[in-house]
């Protein structure tokens, strides 16, 4: 028997674990932009595509550890008791791991569409006598975010896919084109993918690349 204090400290060393880089990176964007010499509606505006920026590093962080997991959980097994609990089927573990992580997959691209849109936010004070920060970099950051693509997995934009994997294979009265099948390549042992491709290397490059150019806009900004 586990005990409550030890689940307790667990799952606090788990979260800290996950939301560290995230939210340190989140916590020295905010004292830069406290400190600067913006104006106030411009340090709001900013600060929220710093949030966006942490929320989307969180939620692929989040990802990429229940990948650990279901590996963990292909290559070793799992206790009789999990098994038996999830599903009255062979298969039914197999279909709670997949759908948990199609889950995760949708919440960062959701994630990753917010950074996109607190971006875009950033036009509003790109006018007027004093501008905040010069609109052509507004629009090309803007347009490199809006560009970027999956295509191991989908053509789509981001925003599509987004909503695609989110909500649409959700819905009941839509066709989707998307399941929870996942693709376990290797063997001893065995790793985890969502497309036949190298999606999950393309992902991390996406996620990298996304943190630097975002993360660099900023401080660039905030130099006086």
């Amino acid at each position: 028997m586990v005990s409550t204090q030890t689940l307790r400290e667990h799952y606090g060393f788990w979260r800290w674990h996950l939301e560290r880089e995230s939210s340190n990176r989140l916590v020295r964007l905010w004292r830069d932009i406290g400190s600067s010499s913006l104006n106030h509606a411009a340090k709001v505006s900013l600060a929220n595509v710093a949030w966006a920026l942490a929320a989307f590093e969180r939620s692929y962080d989040i990802l990429r550890e229940d990948i650990v997991r279901a590996e963990r959980a292909r290559n070793e097994g799992v206790p009789a008791p999990m098994a038996v609990l999830s599903g009255p089927y062979p298969d039914s573990l197999d279909y709670l791991i997949g759908m948990s992580l199609w889950m995760d997959l949708g919440d960062a691209l959701v994630a990753y569409r917010t950074v996109m849109d607190r971006f875009g936010h950033l036009r509003s004070f790109t006018k007027g006598k004093n501008p905040a920060w010069a609109g052509a970099d507004v629009e090309r950051e803007l347009a490199t975010l809006e560009a970027r693509r999956l295509p191991e997995l989908s053509t789509a934009s981001m925003r599509e896919l987004a909503v695609t994997i989110a909500h649409l294979t959700w819905h009941p009265n839509k066709e989707s084109t998307l399941d929870f099948r996942l693709y376990w390549k290797g063997t001893n042992p065995e790793t985890l993918d969502f497309a036949e491709g190298d999606f999950r290397r393309s992902l991390n490059t996406l996620v990298e690349e996304t943190l630097k150019q975002v993360y660099e806009f900023i401080l660039a900004v905030l130099q006086p």
